[in-house]
């Protein structure tokens, strides 16, 4: 695959290839300046704009809207400088262009391509957490909550739940669960866990502010349970 930048932009050329799960290396040139992307089985893991590499080179490469590309399927780099998830880095990397430019994401008409992927840190968390449930055998709903209440992003299996239920009852078992935590010098809360007729409800923190609501059936494997949540936790972190 090859082209110009001028033709399709780099943030969407990137999220084809993640969201194909595709092994590639993209080539790019602009004037004197030499750069490569490297994308492993969906996942940005490096980057290098002439002298500069990592992070830093993905930005900047965000800012090109000229310059011609060319893939290389199933090419590994010889080292790694990149560990977030790509939607994550393209999530910032994109806010960092618009930042730059003066220009508000919510007004911007003049680049449709760039909109397109210029999402709302609220869907970047919708499709992410709909996608770990996908993945998941135990856990069936899930909620991100802030420790006030507020939801982020919720998606929960029944009907009859409204999302600021959710969250209000979240906000609720944290504060509950920090004071006797406390009270009975058991340290730190980690997280909780309340079992009822129907299923269960999980409460972890994903960090000091933001909480992650689990809901699981009645007869499930906590261990396996908690698992999830746990990798849930590692790849909401970066976003959130």
């Amino acid at each position: 695959m090859q082209g110009n930048l001028k033709h399709i932009s780099l943030p969407d050329l990137v999220q084809n290839f993640c969201e194909g799960h595709k092994t590639a290396a993209i080539n790019l040139k602009h004037n004197d300046s030499n750069a490569q992307i490297f994308i492993n089985d969906g996942e940005i893991v490096h980057a290098t704009l002439d002298d500069i590499v990592g992070e830093n080179a993905f930005y900047k490469l965000l800012k090109w809207e000229d310059g011609q590309f060319k893939s290389e399927i199933d090419k590994i780099p010889d080292t790694t400088s990149i560990s977030k998830s790509w939607k994550s880095i393209l999530l910032e990397g994109v806010q960092r262009v618009d930042e730059s430019s003066g220009k508000n994401e919510t007004s911007n008409n003049e680049n449709k391509s760039n909109n397109k992927t210029m999402k709302k840190k609220g869907e970047i968390l919708n499709e992410t957490l709909q996608e770990l449930l996908q993945q998941s055998t135990d856990i069936h709903g899930a909620a991100i909550v802030g420790n006030d209440g507020l939801v982020y992003s919720a998606n929960v299996p029944e009907k009859e739940l409204d999302e600021n239920m959710v969250g209000a009852a979240a906000a609720a078992i944290l504060g509950l669960s920090k004071r006797s935590a406390k009270q009975l010098n058991r340290g730190t809360f980690s997280q909780t866990l309340i079992q009822g007729d129907n299923g269960n409800i999980i409460v972890c923190g994903i960090n000091e502010d933001i909480l992650l609501v689990g809901l699981t059936a009645k007869a499930v494997n906590l261990g396996m349970a908690f698992a999830e949540l746990r990798d849930f936790i590692s790849k909401l972190k970066d976003l959130v």
